[in-house]
């Protein structure tokens, strides 16, 4: 009885802070199947197959010569050889279009906005292909010179800021286009 009344005070004092805690909340919450889809190394076989075969079909629409080995294994030609990476399981942009749903389904919107918003999961995952074959392109023209550096910024990076722009687009909508980042106290002229 003790917790409710505190909730409830702690509601009236700063509802603000209240619902950003209870937003915080609920996406910790949401992100524990991820957690343990990590700890027990679960993966989809079919969706790293599906990732490379979309992978594989854009470097070869796109001009550049690529061939497919065995295991999702992709190569193509370098001065000197040839590279190859594999179409792995965190290839497949999974985390980041859980990312996306737990996002969307922390926040206090009605079932029908948060089911809307899956509707970004299809973007993330083109954005996602569209930046494995941006490495491809990258070494193919660029060699290995780099590499290292942008692919952690383009891997990391890249991806977080488009999960972060499209959830902010999403809650814009939601909210019906009046989302503001800061509120001004006064008339500013």
């Amino acid at each position: 009885m003790k917790i409710k009344k505190y909730i409830k005070k702690a509601k009236k004092k700063s509802p603000r802070l209240f619902s950003t805690a209870k937003f915080i909340l609920k996406f910790n919450l949401l992100a524990i199947p991820m957690y343990i889809v990590l700890l027990l190394r679960m993966e989809i076989q079919q969706l790293k197959d599906i990732t490379a075969g979309i992978v594989f079909f854009v470097l070869q629409s796109t001009g550049i010569d690529v061939a497919m080995l065995p295991n999702n294994l992709i190569s193509i030609p370098i001065s000197g050889g040839s590279w190859a990476a594999f179409i792995d399981w965190d290839c497949t942009g999974w985390k980041s279009m859980y990312a996306l749903f737990a996002l969307i389904f922390a926040t206090n919107f009605s079932a029908r906005k948060k089911f809307y918003g899956l509707l970004l999961l299809p973007l993330v995952y083109i954005i996602n292909i569209a930046r494995i074959w941006f490495m491809f392109f990258y070494v193919s023209n660029y060699g290995l010179a780099y590499f290292s550096i942008v692919h952690a910024f383009v891997w990391s990076w890249g991806l977080i800021a488009v999960i972060l722009i499209l959830w902010v687009l999403w809650i814009r909508w939601a909210l019906g286009n009046k989302f503001i980042l800061i509120k001004s106290k006064g008339n500013r002229q």
